[in-house]
This record gives structure tokens, C-alpha cells and sequence, in this order.
């Protein structure tokens, strides 16, 4: 089927100046390119781990409406969504959106693999009620706070629930609410708002509280909205994609209610569906304000009079752990990640370096590292060999999902967001 597509497209192929070109699956050349960044490919080596080989499982459900074996769809389900296929791809496929348009129809046509397993189910419906996820993180506070915890572990009933990993992944949970307004005390320059998602507001505040407390530094008053909703990423990815256009268009009808300069996110995973939502075609799911990472934001609105202080012996060689949904989405995020190093480098006497081989996906995948940790593990203890090879004494990532699965994986608890040092260093 793809063996006459052999060269690269023609002049006449007229590429939008906004949004996506998003061909058919059949438009791979099988040029191979895409086989070089591939996550499971390194893993595995061999051809139906890679980027084309998928391609082809996606062209059956998507235009020939044709059943995929289990084994294809094995396959297909074993790939990370790094997207970094697409900075290589000549013919400027949008893997990714292709990718989740098949996830859309397999959840449209297995009736039995719709929505997974239990534990699946209860996590997807958390993510929906904000209520209830509240609810679950006081539990969860809980457990933490009295001891619980351990004797839980102690017990094995994590391993009869297949809890263990998601328990292990989870840090200390706040129960408590975040304000609605954070005023600056500083020289105002006008309001923006502050987008939490569905996890970071009780799973990392920490980071959470350094953007508003930076933020506030540089003359912004924050307003964190109640009402906002998940981004909608992991429901699409599964190809919900009907529950992530309500959280679509709910985040939507939010913020742009709101009298500000700009919505911040702190993670890139959160950045990149927000940002694709000005592909969607229906106009009242678009954001009336720019969206930026935090790192940019504060990047380009950085006072020369903030003179950070130096941070202690131990933490001045900072290595940079560049989340896929940072680096690898250029028509949509362009090179946001370029802004961590910028901000970075405004820290005196510290190093900083790009860990090696950024390139590839660390393995966590949004819920890919609880779904496939044979794959998210390997992946990870890759990235945390970089690390200690560098000699660095910290890593930086501005991605929640990634920190946590390589936090997992060292126990240093030495991967932190890069805003969360420059708020302790503030003078």
C-alpha cells in the first residue's frame, strides 16, 4: 500500500500558517526518519515498534474502518506519545492527532476495552468530578499523615489491588485550597491567571506556589480559578474525546471570563492540549488570551533589578530534562523549552546542561508508566544513567508526570521544577 509513496511532497502541497497539516495515514514515505527518535523502537528493535509501522494500524481504523489484530493494537498501544516523531517527519505528518483520532474510534467500537479496568474507570471519573477528586486527595492526606501508608505497604494488599505503583509515584498530597486571587506587593503590571489542571494543585503545590510567589516578584496580581477543569489530555489520549471537549470548553468559557494579561501553566503536558485547543474548529473553544509556560512568561517579564541569590555548593550544576510535550511539538509550542535555560542562566554561579539525549522520552507518557512500566521503567533508568553520568547535582523538568515517574525511579527526590529553585532564591 505504501510502496509508490517514495518521495518527498511536492511544491503544490500549501502548508497552513496556523494549525496542523494533517495528511493521511497513507502519506508515510517510509523514509525511516522517525525509526531514530522512537522510544520503543530503541527498546525493542524491530520494525512494528516503530512510528510507520503504527501508521499503517492507524490508516486501517481510521480511513478503511478495518479491524486491527491484537497484536497490532498491542503495538500501537505501546507507543509513549512523545510525538518526536513529528519533528522528523518530511512529510509534516501530525502523528499525534492522528494517533488520537484512531484511539477515538477503537473507544467508539470495542464497547468491552472502552474504558479498561476498574481501577481506569474511578481514575477517569475523578479526573471528571473535581468534587470527588478533592474528596479522594483528603483520603489520600490522610493515609499519608497518620501512618497508614506504611502499614499498608507492609501488608501487600497494594500489590492484591494493583495499587503498589501508583502509591509509589504519589508524593505528599495538600488537602488544603488554594486562594482565588494572589495581589503582587510589588509594582503592578495587571492580572493573570494561573491553570492547575486536575493533579498539580494537590500533588504539586510546591511548584504551584513558587509560579505565584515569581509571578507576584515581577509586579503580576494571580488569580487561580475555581471552577477550571483537567485539560482534557488524558481523556483524549484514550480517546474520550466527547469528556475532553466538555473540559475543553469549560476551561474555555473560565478564562476567558476573566479580565487578564495571560494564562499560565506550569506543565508542559497541561501546556500542549491547552494550546491545541486553538486547532479546534469550533471558535468557542479557543482562548481570548495568550497562553504561556510559566518559564516563558517569567522569562520575558524578568526585571533586571532581581538579583537571585547564589544557591548553596550542592546544587549548582543543573542538568535539563526536556519533556517531549515541550520540545517536540514546535507548531504548537514553538521552543518553549529554549525559556528554562534562559531563566536558569539568570541564577549566579550554577551550570547548566541539557541532559543527554533529550531526544527521547523518559518513559512516563501521562499514564503510560502505570498502563506499560515495562516499557516507562527501561525508558526511565536511561534517563536516570544520564543524570548520574553528568555529575549533576539537580534535575529540572517542567512536566509534573515526568518528575514523578523519575522521582520514582531514583528516590533522591532530586528532580524538581526549575521555578521552585528560583523562588528560593529570591532576595
Amino acid at each position: 500500500m505504501f510502496d509508490f509513496i517514495d518521495d518527498y511532497p511536492g511544491e503544490e502541497v500549501i502548508y497552513p500558517q496556523q494549525g496542523l497539516y494533517i495528511p493521511e495515514a497513507t502519506d508515510c514515505m517510509r523514509c525511516g526518519l522517525c525509526i531514530s527518535v522512537c522510544p520503543t523502537y530503541k527498546l525493542f528493535q524491530i520494525e512494528v515498534e516503530t512510528p510507520r509501522s503504527r501508521v499503517r494500524s492507524i490508516d486501517k481504523i481510521i480511513h478503511q474502518s478495518a479491524s486491527i489484530s491484537d497484536e497490532e493494537l498491542h503495538h500501537l498501544n505501546n507507543c509513549t506519545q512523545c510525538r518526536a516523531c513529528e519533528t522528523l517527519c518530511p512529510g509534516k505528518m501530525a502523528y499525534g492527532h492522528l494517533f488520537d483520532l484512531a484511539r477515538e474510534k477503537l473507544c467508539q467500537t470495542s464497547t468491552s476495552k472502552k474504558h479498561g479496568n476498574v481501577l481506569a474507570v474511578m481514575g477517569f471519573k475523578l479526573i471528571e468530578h473535581k468534587s470527588w477528586l478533592t474528596a479522594a486527595t483528603v483520603v489520600m492526606g490522610v493515609y499519608q499523615k497518620i501512618g497508614l501508608q506504611f502499614l499498608i505497604r507492609k501488608t501487600g494488599l497494594l500489590n492484591v489491588f494493583k495499587l503498589k505503583r501508583a502509591e509509589a509515584l504519589m508524593p505528599k498530597v495538600v488537602i488544603t485550597k488554594l486562594a482565588e486571587r494572589y495581589p503582587t506587593n510589588q509594582q503592578r503590571r495587571g492580572n493573570v491567571a494561573l491553570f492547575t489542571g486536575c493533579i498539580s494543585d494537590h500533588f504539586d503545590r510546591k511548584t504551584l506556589l513558587a509560579s505565584i510567589k515569581l509571578l507576584n516578584r515581577i509586579g503580576f496580581d494571580v488569580l487561580v480559578p475555581k471552577e477550571q477543569s483537567c485539560c482534557g489530555a488524558i481523556h483524549l489520549h484514550q480517546g474520550q474525546k466527547d469528556m475532553a471537549d466538555k473540559m475543553a470548553a469549560l476551561n474555555t468559557d473560565v478564562f476567558n471570563a476573566l479580565d487578564i494579561e495571560a494564562i499560565i501553566y506550569t506543565a508542559s503536558g497541561c501546556g500542549l492540549t491547552l494550546n491545541e485547543y486553538e486547532h479546534k474548529k469550533d471558535d468557542d473553544q479557543q482562548f481570548g488570551n495568550s497562553l504561556f509556560d510559566i518559564t516563558e512568561f517569567l522569562n520575558l517579564h524578568w526585571q533586571d533589578t532581581i538579583n537571585l541569590k547564589e544557591p548553596p555548593a550542592n546544587a549548582r550544576k543543573i542538568a535539563v530534562h526536556e519533556p517531549c510535550s515541550q520540545r517536540n511539538v514546535t507548531p504548537v509550542t514553538g521552543n518553549r523549552h529554549q525559556h528554562v535555560y534562559a531563566l536558569l542562566e539568570k541564577i549566579p554561579g550554577i551550570t547548566v546542561i541539557p541532559l543527554p539525549e533529550n531526544q527521547l522520552c523518559c518513559g512516563a507518557g501521562g499514564v503510560h508508566t502505570l498502563t506499560h512500566p515495562e516499557i516507562a521503567d527501561p525508558l526511565r533508568n536511561l534517563k536516570l544513567a544520564h543524570f548520574e553520568q553528568s555529575q549533576a547535582d539537580l534535575l529540572v523538568s517542567t512536566n509534573i508526570g515526568c518528575a514523578l515517574h523519575l522521582n520514582a525511579g531514583s528516590g533522591l527526590n532530586k528532580i524538581v521544577h526549575p521555578v521552585v529553585l528560583l523562588a528560593e532564591l529570591l532576595p
